[in-house]
């Protein structure tokens, strides 16, 4: 009996220990918070569509931006990425995206998105297919979701990598009011770690998508190095964090579970009675309220929606 009762027990831990989120991999999620300088660029690299011609200038900006650990449990790991721009003497803190990694996630949000309008739909996953895989979350700037995608760390040759699948992403932020003439992105993410920081590689299909008509219009390649730094501006990020992460700890986690309740799709209104939910989000972060008034304060939008 008590050699049946001892071999039970270790085929449940076995049980457990498979399932659990690879150290390796949580380390190497874990590396990508710190100070960095980052530089931006993205290129059009050639056309798809007839008679399209690539942008002839790529895009180029660099930045100081904190990335710090805004949560950190055995199966999920959240980083929230702070810009500080401007000089010494006149800098300010932007909120800038948030990463959340979950680890074997079957509730997913797939961008269903076009033409300025967001819409999400959500998608179960099953068992065998998170198997092994972390699922990234993107958020805006206000941590309303943007993509997520499943992918797998690996780590090979000195080399540690994430892969997304192909995922579906509204337009980048650099071109959402420049440009109309495509309705968003099929992109596939590469996460890895360097011996200055690390790195986000991004292979992008431009589409059209609209009047019963759907083709990719070109392709980028889009590269985001970031690179550690000892700048003092990055001290700002951290007193900014230190004041607000309450709140936006709190808004983080209402989109959150609200991209994890039933029904087939997800989306939000960005007015309610008069009142912009831009708006809104600057309320809060002044009032900086607990938990309860935050879920209080944003359920309308979202439940308007449905």
């Amino acid at each position: 009996m008590q050699r049946r009762f001892a071999a039970l027990l270790l085929l449940a831990s076995a049980s457990f220990a498979f399932g659990a989120a690879p150290e390796q991999d949580r380390q190497a999620i874990l590396k990508m918070a710190g100070n960095f300088k980052v530089i931006f660029d993205f290129e059009e690299t050639y056309p798809i569509a007839p008679d399209y011609k690539p942008l002839s200038k790529p895009y180029h900006e660099e930045a100081v931006e904190v990335v710090t650990i805004a949560e950190d449990t055995p199966e999920r790991i959240t980083l929230q990425h702070l810009l500080v721009v401007g000089s010494a003497e006149k800098s300010h803190v932007i909120k800038h995206w948030a990463q959340i990694w979950t680890w074997e996630d079957t509730k997913l949000l797939d961008y269903a998105g076009s033409q300025g309008k967001d819409a999400w739909e959500r998608h179960t996953a099953t068992a065998d297919e998170a198997k092994g895989q972390w699922s990234q979350l993107v958020t805006s700037v206000d941590d309303t979701p943007r993509y997520e995608s499943l992918g797998k760390w690996t780590h090979e040759n000195g080399e540690s990598s994430w892969i997304s699948q192909p995922t579906r992403r509204p337009l980048p932020r650099r071109e959402y009011e420049a440009r109309d003439d495509y309705d968003y992105l099929i992109v596939l993410n590469r996460h890895t770690l360097t011996p200055t920081g690390w790195v986000h590689a991004q292979d992008n299909k431009k589409v059209v998508d609209r009047d019963g008509k759907k083709y990719v219009l070109s392709r980028e390649t889009g590269l985001n190095q970031y690179n550690r730094t000892d700048d003092p501006l990055a001290a700002k990020a951290t007193e900014w964090w230190a004041e607000n992460s309450n709140v936006w700890n709190s808004i983080r986690n209402f989109w959150v579970d609200a991209g994890e309740k039933p029904g087939p799709k997800f989306t939000y209104e960005t007015m309610l009675d008069g009142v912009g939910i831009s708006k809104k989000f600057k309320e809060l972060e002044k009032d900086k309220p607990d938990a309860e008034s935050v879920n209080k304060a944003l359920a309308p939008y979202l439940s308007a929606s449905r």
